[in-house]
């Protein structure tokens, strides 16, 4: 495996704002979110939090692990290949920190130096009252790599591809459940 720093990938996050699951962006990023309802039942939140928790979302994406540890853990870094068309940047992010409750199952990482995008991301499968289990993804962002910020609107769009793409990636997982 190249090291992260052989790859462009520094170890400092690109964002030194207070980050959480529901923190203020800060000043310059969006959020983007989306959120969609995967199932219903213990059983559908379970194995959709355990899928989460092991990467799924990215690897159903059509993202390419290069460097990715087994499961989520704080502190944990991973690197992926995206697919944007002609296109397939590396991408960095380290774990910045996990929820298992009763109610949610999920992460949240935040973008290393390198990465095309600044800012963190979080993926919460979250079991509402009614037994609606749903995938929640909040995006706090702003380009970071020229090709980006270049991009205009179009970085946007990309996002909302990849979103959607996450999205759906659960639904294999879930139907065994």
């Amino acid at each position: 495996m190249t090291s992260y720093a052989a790859r462009g990938f520094g170890e400092a996050l690109t964002v030194d704002d207070p980050i959480g699951f529901d923190a203020p962006p800060p000043h310059g990023f969006r959020v983007t979110r989306r959120s969609r309802v995967i199932g219903r039942g213990d059983a559908v939140f379970r194995t959709a939090g355990d899928a989460v928790l092991r990467f799924e979302v990215h690897r159903g994406s059509g993202f390419v692990p290069l460097d990715v540890p087994a499961r989520v853990a704080p502190g944990a870094s991973s690197m992926w290949a995206v697919t944007l068309g002609p296109l397939r940047p590396a991408v960095a992010c380290r774990v910045i920190d996990v929820v298992d409750s009763p109610a949610e199952i999920g992460f949240i990482h935040a973008a290393l130096v390198g990465h095309p995008q600044r800012g963190f991301e979080s993926y919460v499968v979250r079991r509402h009252p009614d037994g609606t289990v749903t995938l929640d993804i909040r995006v706090v962002w702003r380009p970071a790599a020229w090709w980006m910020r270049a991009a205009g609107p179009l970085g946007a769009l990309a996002l909302s591809l990849i979103l959607r793409r996450n999205l759906r990636a659960l639904d294999p997982v879930v139907a065994r459940a």
